[in-house]
């Protein structure tokens, strides 16, 4: 059985840089970048540092058994109203980030906490960069630059090539140029796209399923499209592009879900679960729903048919059975049966010659 890719991800199985977690309001990315965080904690020689600008670090950290390769640096709280009693933050490596507009600021404070540390790789996971571009894009990716030379140059220190960043980007907030410039400013097709090794696009099971339709949604009047199964837990996709750095590009889609039973993630690739993503598909065609005989197949007649030798198959095989039996030299063979009607023609082309 085939493991899915998001399944590889999730566990290092599969080797990425830069992964990139698009959402929008109809589903949240969030759900997985939590699994990854959990993920990547249960790995003891592998430093987690999280950058929070949209969440609180509480929030990420609440089922996280062992939080002792967490460093956090806060851009969500201020370190004046922040509880410092909490049993969740109170062994953590603790960083407040007071202004996000300077990005320096918070590149040096990564480059003296990586430098303090020992572990062999890190994953920084940033809770969301959109924050950042509504800002300035330009200072944004710049700064999402600087932070993977970083990395890399710990790579080099380490003689490792293990260092990964993760971030969720909203997609449907508009980015605009900070020239001020009119016009909306396609991120994720032109620089997201281009710097990160894994694109993993979050959608629900419903938007999947009709989004190039208006059918079951619920237009706002700001036209933002609303469904009933939007951020439900139960019904998230992802569409997954995957760059290897041999240069093979993996695409795949997968469905997941978190099991409540044991809070495990529950993944499947979407074509184990394509019946229930699409009922419609079971719905008779159009063109033949009003005749008066049936010209489609039930699944147990589709069965019947495929599994079903035809006479002249069956004589085939017999036949090329035989000949493989009775062949004792390699290569190709040319078998000649005569028939009584083939025309032979005996006589010698050459008889009127005095030879």
């Amino acid at each position: 059985m085939t493991t899915p890719l998001l399944e590889r991800l999730l566990n290092h199985k599969e080797s990425a840089n830069f992964i990139v977690i698009e959402d929008t309001i109809l589903q949240s990315g969030y759900v997985l970048l939590k699994e990854f965080i959990k993920k990547v904690a249960k790995n003891q020689n592998r430093c987690v540092l999280l950058l929070c600008f949209e969440f609180s670090p509480e929030w990420f950290l609440e089922n996280i058994n062992s939080n002792k390769n967490l460093v956090i640096f806060d851009a969500y709280s201020k370190s004046d109203s922040y509880d410092f009693e909490n049993d969740i933050i109170s062994d953590l490596n603790y960083n407040f980030i007071k202004n996000i507009k300077d990005t320096s600021e918070i590149i040096n404070i990564l480059k003296d906490t990586i430098k303090k540390l020992s572990y062999s790789s890190y994953t920084l996971i940033i809770d969301s960069i959109s924050p950042l571009l509504l800002i300035d894009t330009s200072l944004t990716f710049n700064f999402l630059k600087r932070i993977s030379s970083c990395l890399t140059l710990s790579d080099i220190n380490t003689n490792t090539n293990s260092n990964l960043i993760i971030t969720v980007y909203h997609s449907d907030i508009p980015n605009y140029p900070s020239s001020g410039i009119s016009g909306y400013l396609n991120v994720r097709n032109t620089l997201l796209h281009h710097i990160a090794s894994t694109t993993i696009i979050i959608k629900n099971t419903e938007q999947f399923r009709k989004e190039s339709t208006s059918h079951g949604y619920i237009i706002t009047e700001n036209n933002a499209i609303i469904n009933a199964y939007m951020n439900f837990p139960e019904n998230s996709i992802c569409i997954i592009e995957h760059r290897k750095k041999s240069g093979k590009v993996l695409y795949e889609t997968n469905s997941y879900h978190i099991d409540e039973s044991y809070g495990n993630m529950i993944i499947q690739l979407v074509k184990d679960v394509k019946e229930d993503l699409d009922p419609e598909s079971n719905t008779p065609d159009p063109t033949t729903a009003n005749l008066l005989f049936n010209l489609s197949l039930t699944e147990s007649q589709k069965k019947a048919k495929n599994e079903l030798v035809l006479p002249y198959v069956k004589i085939q095989d017999q036949y090329e059975e035989k000949n493989r039996e009775n062949t004792t030299t390699s290569g190709g063979n040319i078998f000649y049966e005569p028939d009584k009607n083939d025309d032979f023609d005996d006589e010698d082309p050459d008889d009127d010659l005095s030879i």
